[in-house]
Parts: structure tokens; sequence; C-alpha cells
């Protein structure tokens, strides 16, 4: 839905009870928070606590509400996007039920976020403030590895709705919420979720839109999805946005421009990648885009060089976006190049050459996937099997040995490992462990490496 006039009263005062269209009741507790398309409370049913979105009527006036009501109904029906194989996108706060409309309006049940989740922008900032006090509070990742796998964990969850002829539509920060822990997430406002080139008024936040959307040329679609996950995943990795830069600032300074003006051209009539490497027109600020330069030195350069593909070629051309299953991808590599050195994080693969630490060995397989491995590295489901998704898994782990030139490795998995190296075999069962040494071929299940 597009943006509208924030209203400056709740609809309902803390005591109203509501009914679902399943006839359960339901009563409002206390008043969460509200935006632009509604109002969201927190409830209590006689099965336990909910959120309770409900849309103001001026926003639903806007578009077609008969149609959009019936596409949440289709979607609280349906239930979580599942994938035939039963892979779930958990990481989707789903619409469970609808409440029944009254006043022109209407709205729908969705779990609340757990505890111990952080809003997506709180996330970038790095900053959250105490409602009652007003004091900030500075936040912190607790890995590396968490942040990679906040990614990979949004990522799924669109390869998912994607893979099932869905799209989002209206993808921004305003609707995610991290664990800063362990990576994991939450992604809700998924009343927007429409069967893919199917439209129904939604046009999603500027920032976060295709430049084709931004220009009213096109509504959205799993293409324009693609882009605005990309500028996700940008502030998730970079702390900034991908098209702002030097001339943003000066073109929103300008006072002969009005400020719709400056956003259209910003976002839609002439975007530019702040850190372009050829004919950069539009460089990330040293003074206001520092952190988007720092983060640009840290990551594996297939990150960075992923970034450039979409906010350069793919600003005009839909093909040369990444689906979230190449996301996925390239985050996995991400991952995989991350190692623990003396106590510390480090990627390796980035911009410069940078030498690899003593002992440091490196799992190559077949189709050229390159996992970093030193002392403490996880293994995980698609690293014993090409053909798994499974990033959370863990079926191994990367241990020390008596020898500082040979690594171990312990075999959780429920498969024996097999193994050779100058004409010697050898095997090691399900919770066994086995040495790790140059030259040595491995073999596991479905999957086969080279240690290097």
């Amino acid at each position: 839905m597009g943006s509208y006039a924030i209203k400056k009263s709740y609809t309902f005062e803390n005591g109203v009870q509501l009914r679902s269209e399943n006839g359960e009741i339901y009563t409002i507790l206390q008043p969460l928070g509200r935006g632009g398309q509604g109002e969201v409370y927190k409830v209590q049913g006689a099965d336990g606590v909910y959120a309770l979105k409900w849309y103001h009527k001026d926003c639903l006036d806007r578009i077609d509400a008969a149609a959009f009501r019936k596409n949440l109904q289709k979607n609280v029906k349906q239930g979580v996007p599942t994938l035939s194989k039963g892979d779930v996108a958990t990481q989707f706060i789903w619409p469970l039920q609808m409440i029944e409309p009254q006043a022109g309006s209407f709205g729908y049940l969705m779990d609340l976020f757990p505890a111990g989740y952080e809003p997506f922008k709180n996330v970038v900032m790095g900053l959250k403030k105490i409602p009652s006090t007003g004091q900030l509070i500075h936040l912190r990742w607790k890995s590396w590895f968490s942040v990679v796998t906040a990614g990979l964990n949004i990522v799924r969850a669109f390869e998912i709705l994607h893979s099932l002829g869905l799209s989002y539509q209206d993808i921004n920060d305003g609707g995610i919420a991290v664990n800063m822990t362990n990576g994991d997430v939450f992604i809700c406002d998924c009343d927007n979720v429409s069967p893919d080139r199917t439209n129904l008024g939604i046009r999603g936040m500027m920032t976060f839109m295709a430049p084709e959307v931004v220009r009213g040329e096109k509504l959205p679609d799993r293409y324009t999805d693609e882009f605005s996950l990309a500028i996700i995943l940008f502030r998730l990795f970079m702390h900034g946005h991908p098209l702002e830069g030097e001339a943003t600032r000066d073109i929103r300074n300008d006072p002969s421009i009005s400020d719709k003006q400056s956003e259209m051209q910003i976002y839609g009539t002439n975007p530019r990648y702040c850190l372009s490497s050829v004919n950069n027109t539009n460089p990330a600020s040293l003074k206001y885009n520092s952190d988007v330069l720092k983060f640009g030195l840290l990551y594996p350069k297939e990150l960075l060089d992923a970034f450039e593909q979409v906010f350069t070629l793919g600003i005009r051309e839909n093909n040369k976006r990444l689906t979230a299953t190449e996301w996925r991808k390239i985050l996995l590599s991400v991952r995989d190049h991350l190692v623990l050195v003396n106590g510390y994080e480090a990627f390796f693969g980035k911009r410069y050459d940078k030498e690899l630490p003593e002992g440091l060995r490196i799992l190559k397989y077949k189709h050229g996937k390159e996992v970093y491995c030193m002392p403490d590295k996880i293994l995980y489901s698609y690293h014993f099997n090409e053909f798994s998704n499974d990033f959370k898994t863990p079926v191994g782990k990367i241990i020390p040995t008596a020898r500082k030139d040979v690594l171990g490795l312990y075999n959780a998995s429920p498969h024996t490992i097999r193994f050779s190296m100058e004409g010697k075999e050898g095997s090691c069962p399900p919770k066994g462990k086995m040495p790790i040494m140059k030259g040595m071929e491995v073999s596991i299940d479905r999957t086969q490496f080279t240690v290097i």
C-alpha cells in the first residue's frame, strides 16, 4: 500500500472485544504501534496472546479493499509458505486469522515477535531507545557469523516464497526483526503477499522500491522484490543505502529541487551506486557514508561484486538482479570464508591479498566451492550434502590435534566419512574423529571434496 497520514488516535481502547471469522473472541490489551497502513495491538484470546493488525479505513479506501481482503483470507487458509519437500519459511510471521469487519475496516491476527529480537532499523543503526526513559543503548552483534546467518535467513524466506509463485511486493526494513546473538530472523507484514504479477495496490516504501516502481512504470513483482531484497542486504552488511552518496546530498541540498523531486531522482530517474568501480558519479562520502566505506573493505570480494552487479546493471536490467537462490549461495560462500584466528573472526577472499593463517585448511569441492577451516569451525548439512539447502543443522566440527600441521574433524552426522591419501584408505563413523590433511580425498554421503 502507499504512504498515508498516520492517525493521531487509536481505533480501539483497551478491553474492547473483537470476533474472528472463526468465531473466537480476542480482547485488546494494549496498542503496540501504528504506521501508514494501520495499527497493531496486543490481544488476548482463549488460546494465548497475539498481535492484531487493524487497517486504517482511509488506507483501504485507496485500494480495492475487497480484493485485498480476499487475498489475505487466502493466505490465512493456505498457511506459511511451504515447499513440497517440506521446507517451511518459518521466518515469516504469517497471518493466522481474520477479524470480522466493522466501521469500514478489518484486520488479522499474527504471532507476536518473540523476546530477544531487535527491529531491523535498530540493528542497522546499532542503537535502540528505551521508551520509558529515552535512553539510547548501543547494540552489538555476537559475531560476524551471526550477521551472515541473518542474511541467509532473510534470503531463504524469500527463496521459498518466490519458488511458490508468490511475491512480497513491499520489502522494507519496517517488518523485519533480528536476533543479534544467533542471526535468527522474523518477517511480518505478510498481508501484502500475493501471486506474482498480481498487485492489489501495494507499491512499497520509496527507499526500498525498484527504480521502475518509483517511476510509476510498473507495479511490484518478483523482479522488484529482488531489487528490494538487495537493498535490505546492503543495509544489513554495509550499514548504509546503496544509492546514497555525495551526489545525492547535493541533490537534497539544492533549494531549486523539491523534496519529492529529489527523491524521484535519487531512487527513480537517476539512481547511481555509491560504490561503483566504474565512472562513479555518486561516491560514498567519507563524512556521511563512512560505514559503507569501512565495511566495503571487510567482506569477501564475491559479496561486493554481487552488490555492484545489482546496483549498476540491475538498475535497468531485471535479469542482472540476483534471485534469492543466488544470494543464498553467495552468502554461504561468505560464511564459508569466515574462520577463527587466535580467537577472533576473520574473513578471507577479500579485495586485496591476505596471507592465510598457519594451519588453515581448505575443503575444495568438485564444483568449485571452498570452505576455509580452522579449529572450532562448524560444518553444516550443506557441507556434507551438496544438494542440501540446510545451513542450520550442524553435522561436524573442525578440532585441533596434537600436531600443529594437522586439523581434525569430529563427525556429528549419521553418515560414515570415507577418506583416502597416498593410496591409503580409512573411514570415520558417526561420532568419530579423523585427521584433515593436505591432499586427502574425502567422501560423505553424495559429496566429495579435496583438502588443500
